[in-house]
């Protein structure tokens, strides 16, 4: 462990070069605020860019009260204060390196703390820097999150030495301490506030304390020398938990503000106090706080809590009316208003009711869980609810909170879980409509979770008579069968009834996921486009946050299907890191693509480390499509591992065609046939003939230009190239650039094969600059592998090349994202504008700004000028 003389120069230089956060853990008095205050004084950062806040006991159950505070931003009462705050965040970032100091951080709202993680998660496309301070109890779980992100060291301060003691010596006196005084403190300091406290007792008696004594010993008898107007100001203080102005203190202790001038006086002559940057008073460290509140008689301290309850902040009441040990009764309406107060804010509701005394009735229990499982803490919501259901006796109560806990674990692909779940409820008295609602989550979940063969015929006469867990079930059916159609028609019908008059609340959470996804296997990328943004709509409409990561990840699948593979990346990284601090347990197929990204990109190190991961540690393979073997066939034939790869793919066709996941089979078709015959395994061949055989004509336009693709390359030999380019040609007309690539690159393969070579170096030659144009590096390495194969060598000049800097280097979605931050929008507004997540927004600059050579967006905006004019 580093010394504290050497810690501080190693802190500065990892916030100058990184990490993006930096957390110093360490008990009370071990010098956390002054280590703060040496680094960001070294950070060489100018004052403007160097932004602090502290957490506070007061102030726990303010929403947003720390972010703001930092932020230098009123929200008090601002509907979407996070997006605001995240607005003003971005604004300063803009111009440069930028340094958020936090002290007390285990004291912070749990709002601040989310708003805190998303810049973390953002830093490394963000010219932020996080440097936090914290004791390691109370135990916070977005403290935990934060501390679990990649981006983060925690540091942990050590003791004392001779020379850290003779530097407090001399900062505090003004001279080095004699060999005598040394040892005297070393007899009796292991921390800085140990060593305050010695000295200041030095100063007062001549004394440094008796060797053993610990230091909340000596802060009480110091505290003990207290007496009269002083010591009833520190006790108000003490009692209201935070920093306060002298007309507050005056109000609650019913004398007049120039009363308490001396009294104030006399406290900051002591050190025990001190003023803040906003004139509030408080203490100079929260052990002198501690040890005054616990020096106070009890009844006077009910006698404080309750004057202090009586003008306190709707939030703040419960905390005081526990103090003052008022009525249960009393106490409870307040948790329950408060509570209701914070709705808006669900991770500092849930603090609020986990602070309720004996912890809360299982009504409220029900409420916490509820806003638990909103603020993504999933499992902890499940367990809550679990607990609280031994005292429910209510029946509303007891089957919300086994609502909870079904949708915590449906959430994270709990299957087994789930069902006992709604086994346990359906065993007991319930209302026909929430048997029916449960009874059809079963069978969505089974069909989510793929844990049976697909349905091919339908599964009831009536649709319209389920609910909208059993229509959206009835939706995923048609569309895994390729009745494209039927499904479409169900999933929109699903979302209009949403929220409609005779609808559970509790039915149907995430019916609006599906029309994006429908829509671009039965239209194509355009279609797909159009939903999403009639979902954000209908989902502002309805004050939803519309973005929720299956949106993000349905965007992502658009960005590749239409060629645009680093959009995609983008998009699967904000949607993954998402799902990561969520607890989100579908994440197999987004998991899938980005690491098939990698393998287009010809990044193929990246996509086996994706890959590997995954299979240490599988999730649930969503809607039993086995995304990541699919990706370990395209990773193995890049590496030229036909054998292996046709062996596996093999499997994958076989499981496809068990489950009956049609829609599937038509997607994956031409690239397992591509691997058949690139592995002359025709056993392969002949089963994805098979497959494709028995499959039904019941798909939409986007579907033809794959099974198209895949009927040239399971057909007759001297026929696949002509095949090939009428799939290429319907491939176009959807804009699936995927398949055009994949489909003209086969063309040119069948072409160079029949011994046409000039018109085989035209086809690779519109493959070329098509997989240039997208940023497919995979498919183009593979192309110039195959033809060199046929006896075709394209040259160096084959495709044209898209320029590695400048402008237009950067692509589409770049392009447009730096326009509009350029012309002066924050990030979020951006991301509004798009209707993508800032976080990609943030991504997309940090790209855009890599490639003009440029630092700041204030330099972006000159650059966007420059091109306006």
């Amino acid at each position: 462990m580093l010394s504290r003389r050497e810690l501080v120069p190693d802190l500065i230089g990892r916030v100058v070069a990184g990490p993006a956060v930096i957390v110093l853990t360490a008990l009370a008095g071990a010098g956390k605020s002054h280590t703060l205050l040496a680094v960001a004084a070294g950070a060489g950062l100018g004052a403007d860019r160097i932004l602090r806040a502290t957490g506070s006991e007061a102030t726990v159950l303010h929403p947003y009260a720390v972010a703001a505070a930092l932020l230098d931003v009123d929200v008090t009462g601002v509907p979407g204060a996070e997006r605001v705050l995240l607005d003003r965040l971005d604004e300063i970032a803009a111009s440069g390196p930028l340094l958020l100091v936090i002290d007390d951080a285990h004291v912070v709202d749990a709002a601040s703390l989310g708003l805190l993680e998303q810049a973390a998660s953002a830093a490394g496309d963000l010219p932020v820097r996080l440097l936090l301070a914290r004791r390691p109890d109370p135990e916070r779980a977005q403290l935990t999150r934060l501390l679990q992100l990649p981006v983060t060291v925690e540091v942990e301060l050590g003791p004392l030495d001779v020379i850290d003691l003779d530097v407090i010596v001399h900062e505090r006196t003004g001279s080095w301490p004699d060999a005598r005084l040394r040892a005297e403190l070393a007899a009796v300091a292991t921390s800085p506030l140990e060593a305050i406290t010695a000295l200041d007792d030095l100063l007062r008696d001549g004394s440094v304390g008796r060797p053993g004594a610990s230091v909340q010993d000596r802060i009480a008898l110091r505290v003990e020398g207290l007496d009269g107007p002083p010591r009833e100001l520190a006790r108000a203080l003490a009692v209201l938990g935070g920093a306060t102005e002298l007309d507050d203190l005056a109000a609650l202790m019913a004398v007049a503000p120039i009363g308490l001038v001396e009294p104030a006086q006399v406290l900051l002559d002591e050190g025990l106090v001190a003023f803040g940057s906003d004139e509030g008073l408080d203490f100079v460290h929260d052990a002198y706080r501690q040890a005054v509140y616990d020096s106070i008689p009890v009844a006077l301290r009910r006698l404080l809590h309750r004057a202090v309850a009586d003008q306190a902040p709707q939030v703040d009441l419960p905390r005081h009316l526990i103090g003052a040990e008022a009525p249960t009764e009393e106490t409870a309406a307040a948790v329950r208003a408060s509570s209701a107060a914070l709705a808006g804010a669900p991770a500092v509701q849930a603090d609020a009711l986990g602070g309720a005394p004996g912890g809360v009735s299982a009504e409220l229990a029900a409420v916490r869980a509820r806003a638990l499982a909103r603020s993504g803490q999933l499992r902890r919501a499940g367990e809550v609810a679990l607990a609280a259901l031994d005292g429910a006796t209510d029946p509303i109560v007891v089957t919300e909170l086994m609502r909870v806990m079904i949708f915590s674990r449906s959430t994270r692909a709990d299957l087994p879980g789930v069902f006992e779940l709604i086994d346990l409820v359906l065993s007991g008295e319930v209302p026909e409509r929430t048997r029916q609602v449960l009874t059809e989550h079963r069978t969505y979940m089974s069909l989510l979770g793929g844990l049976t063969a697909v349905e091919v015929g339908p599964t009831t006469v009536d649709p319209r008579s389920l609910t909208l867990n059993g229509l959206t079930a009835e939706t995923l059916r048609c569309y895994l069968t390729g009745r494209t159609t039927e499904a479409l028609e169900y999933a929109w019908d699903t979302v209009r009834r949403q929220g409609t008059e005779g609808v559970d609340p509790n039915e149907g959470a995430s019916v609006d996921v599906w029309p994006p996804i429908i829509e671009l296997q039965h239209n194509g990328p355009a279609a797909a486009s159009a939903a999403l943004l009639e979902i954000a709509r209908m989902r502002e409409e309805q004050q939803q946050d519309w973005l929720t990561v299956p949106h993000q990840f349905t965007a992502a699948t658009i960005d590749f299907v239409s060629g645009r593979y680093a959009d995609a990346a983008v998009q699967l990284d904000a949607a993954l890191e998402v799902a990561g601090r969520t607890e989100l347990g579908w994440v197999s197929q987004g998991y899938g693509m980005r690491a098939m990204v990698d393998v287009v990109r010809n990044d193929l190190a990246s996509a086996e480390k994706r890959l590997s991961s995954w299979d240490a540690a599988p999730g649930t393979l969503q809607l039993g499509i086995r995304e990541p073997e699919r990706v370990r066939v395209a990773l193995l034939e890049a590496q030229r591992r036909y054998p292996a790869a046709a062996a596996l793919a093999r499997a994958v066709w076989a499981g496809a065609r068990r489950q009956n996941l049609h829609i599937w089979m038509v997607a994956i078709a031409p690239e397992l046939a591509r691997v058949a015959l690139r592995a002359a395994d025709a056993v392969l061949l002949a089963e994805v003939t098979d497959g494709l055989a028995e499959l039904p004509d019941t798909f939409g336009p986007a579907m033809a230009p794959a099974r198209a693709l895949a009927a040239a390359l399971t057909g007759p030999v001297d026929q696949l190239a002509a095949g090939a380019v009428a799939a290429a040609g319907l491939a176009r007309g959807v804009a699936n650039r995927t398949v055009e690539l994949t489909a003209l690159e086969e063309a040119a393969v069948a072409t160079a094969t029949h011994g046409d070579k000039d018109a085989a170096r035209d086809l690779a030659r519109s493959a070329l600059e098509l997989a240039e144009d997208c940023g497919a590096a995979g498919p183009a390495a593979r192309i110039h592998g195959r033809l060199r194969a046929a006896g075709v060598r394209l040259g160096a000049t084959a495709g044209r090349r898209r320029p590695q800097t400048g402008w237009d280097s950067l692509t589409p979605t770049e392009q447009l994202v730096a326009e509009l931050v350029g012309s002066g929008l924050t990030g979020p507004q951006t991301a509004a504008r798009l209707h993508i997540s800032p976080r990609t927004v943030q991504t997309h600059v940090s790209h855009a700004l890599a490639k003009l050579g440029l630092t700041n967006r204030v330099e972006l905006a000159a650059v966007v000028a420059t091109r306006t004019a």
